[in-house]
């Protein structure tokens, strides 16, 4: 072969190489595009190379080797390009087209005439996804007149063109999920995470302006009743109602979020304590002609407590805020529901802000090690059988009932004594297990604040020097429950673990944009989707292309994919359809004290 086509081939070779879609690329992808367009000029002296993409609102059209003095052949350039895509497809005549124009080498120049030039073009269009892609290239008619140079040229356009295709379709999937990572999959509402942020965003700048803020509480009575006899599904029908019914009498500006199970939340900026309780009013009387059918034909009426905080006058600490409106929400119910509550003297106080009782439990579990490990199955959907056991933490009471997990958890956090309590959890659970370890992986719940603790990886080696355990068993699932905003500490700590065997998964995927943010720069093998799109995902659309585009975005990444909430063998069969790798939920196996073989 002549060393000349020798060469040839071997950076077509290299090109073909670079054009596979991978997180660096879709992170760079200006870059790449950039450095592809000139890597493929050493090939074919074009002068010009265009990728086009439909937008929500008309085409964009990026043009490189356009030579800056070139002046109005820019112009005839545009034209040129357009005439040929509206060729392709005359329903693109009435479009907007946008473009840019980067210029790769500065001598770099057009000829005199359009017609001097030869254009190559490939144009993929679908309606259903609505995908529009173009790729293509102006060069001397001598360039093509080499048919091994030609067919090159066409492979290399035609692997460009399905590039530009999955990089856009990952683009719009990631902007689809950074909108849901901000919102309550079944109402639609901001969720705990953004009202947070909301929240300490708003805090602060009150403080500059001297200004005040309320945080409203709101409660749907009676909501578990309703789940109870009449099943979720009817629940979370209320719950969206609910949501729009309560949207409809907040002022613009105001910002509303579903904060749990049955609880809202609402942030009111520029509004003190008395403009917080007509906002509260408001809503409670709205509730009064408001009634709920039944699936038996019967009309239960809703209602909802209330409970009231404001910045400064009963806090300035946006957490602190959110507790006593919540205690003030939880005495409007104690007095009979249908209510509004601020804050008492005994809330403001440091004696009673925090629930004693609770405390005291919680102390008492730590210093007497009353914790206790459940094990919920996770169930490999391909193979069948038990892949792995995710770790829950519980407490064990006086009364021999434990204690969930999600009755302590905040106070623990506030208290500063989760690390330990999570300490206690992992050593019972190898020491329970030591004796008699058998070929599965375990999932153990941390936050990232609680990865960064100096001692976190000294304490894992002493346990599994201690009861010979692999740590190729161990899984960490991230938790939002703490946000880390300095990520580059925490990616150099995972990286040790990982050296080490450790795997990582990505908890309630979907549920918050701290999930794609440690998406992007932590090693995750496994992703667990947010349980509110599962459960649903049989009878909202949304839900299912969420789930069904998670999937994709594991297979891009190489990790695993687990379901969360399945709770039916349909769902369990629907969810092996769409290719999800694991499942776990109370149809498959509840939390349970001892590993179910």
């Amino acid at each position: 072969m002549p060393e000349v086509e020798r060469d040839l081939f071997e950076l077509t070779s290299r090109l073909t190489r670079s054009l596979v879609l991978t997180p660096e690329l879709l992170h760079n992808w200006p870059c790449f595009l950039r450095e592809f367009s000139g890597k493929l000029r050493q090939i074919f002296p074009f002068f010009y190379l265009f990728v086009g993409w439909k937008e929500k609102k008309g085409y964009r059209v990026q043009v490189f080797g356009c030579c800056p003095r070139a002046g109005d052949k820019r112009e005839k350039l545009r034209e040129r390009i357009r005439k040929t895509l509206e060729d392709a497809e005359p329903n693109l005549r009435k479009t907007r087209f946008s473009f840019s124009f980067q210029t790769l080498e500065k001598d770099a120049v057009l000829p005199g005439e359009a017609e001097e030039l030869s254009q190559v073009c490939k144009i993929v269009s679908l309606r259903n996804p609505a995908i529009w892609a173009a790729v293509g290239m102006g060069l001397p008619a001598s360039g093509l007149e080499h048919e091994t140079r030609f067919l090159i040229l066409e492979n290399l356009l035609s692997l460009l063109l399905n590039l530009v295709l999955s990089v856009r379709v990952m683009e719009d999937y990631t902007r689809h999920l950074e909108f849901h990572a901000t919102r309550d999959a079944l109402t639609g509402l901001y969720n705990r995470w953004a009202f947070r942020e909301f929240l300490n965003t708003e805090t602060a700048r009150a403080k500059r302006r001297g200004s005040r803020l309320a945080v409203l509480f709101l409660d749907v009575d009676n909501l578990k009743l309703i789940n109870d006899f009449y099943g979720h599904e009817e629940g979370d029908r209320l719950l969206r109602s609910l949501a729009e019914r309560i949207s409809g009498q907040l002022r613009r500006g105001d910002i509303l979020a579903r904060y749990g199970g049955d609880e809202f939340v609402a942030l009111l900026p520029d509004t003190g304590l008395q403009g917080a309780f007509s906002v509260a009013r408001r809503i409670l009387k709205s509730l009064q002609g408001f009634s709920f059918s039944t699936p038996d034909g019967k009309s239960l009426g809703i209602s909802c407590s209330a409970g009231l905080a404001v910045f400064p006058d009963h806090a300035t600490d946006p957490e602190r805020l959110i507790l006593l409106a919540d205690r003030a929400m939880y005495r409007a119910k104690k007095k009979g529901k249908r209510g509004i509550e601020i804050p008492s003297p005994a809330d403001l106080s440091a004696e009673g802000f925090e629930p004693s009782g609770h405390l005291l439990t919680l102390l008492e579990a730590v210093e007497k090690r009353r914790i206790i490990p459940y094990f919920q199955p996770i169930v490999d959907l391909k193979r069948g059988g038990i892949f792995a056991y995710e770790v829950l933490m519980r407490l064990e009471t006086d009364t021999g009932v434990p204690l969930p997990a999600r009755r302590f958890i905040s106070l623990a956090e506030r208290m500063g004594l989760l690390g330990r309590m999570e300490e206690i959890l992992w050593e019972k659970t190898l020491e329970k297990l030591s004796s008699s370890w058998e070929d599965f992986l375990l999932f153990f719940n941390v936050s990232p604040v609680a990865l960064l603790r100096r001692d976190f990886l000294e304490h894992l080696e002493e346990l599994w020097r201690k009861y010979r355990f692999s740590p190729e068993h161990l899984v960490l699932e991230i938790t939002e429950r703490e946000s880390v905003l300095d990520l580059t500490e925490l990616r150099g700590l995972a990286r040790k673990l990982r050296s080490r065997g450790i795997r990582f998964a990505l908890d309630d995927f979907g549920s918050g944009y701290s999930s794609y943010r440690y998406l992007r720069h932590l090693p995750i093998d496994f992703i667990k989707i947010e349980g509110e799109f599962v459960r649903s995902m049989h009878r909202n659309e949304i839900d299912r292309a969420f789930v069904a585009g998670a999937v994709t975005l594991a297979r891009t990444l190489g990790a695993g994919i687990v379901a969360e909430f399945v709770e039916s063998e349909e769902l369990m069969d629907e969810l092996r359809r769409l290719g999800v790798d694991y499942a776990q939920g109370y149809w498959l196996g509840k939390p349970a004290p001892e590993i179910r073989r």
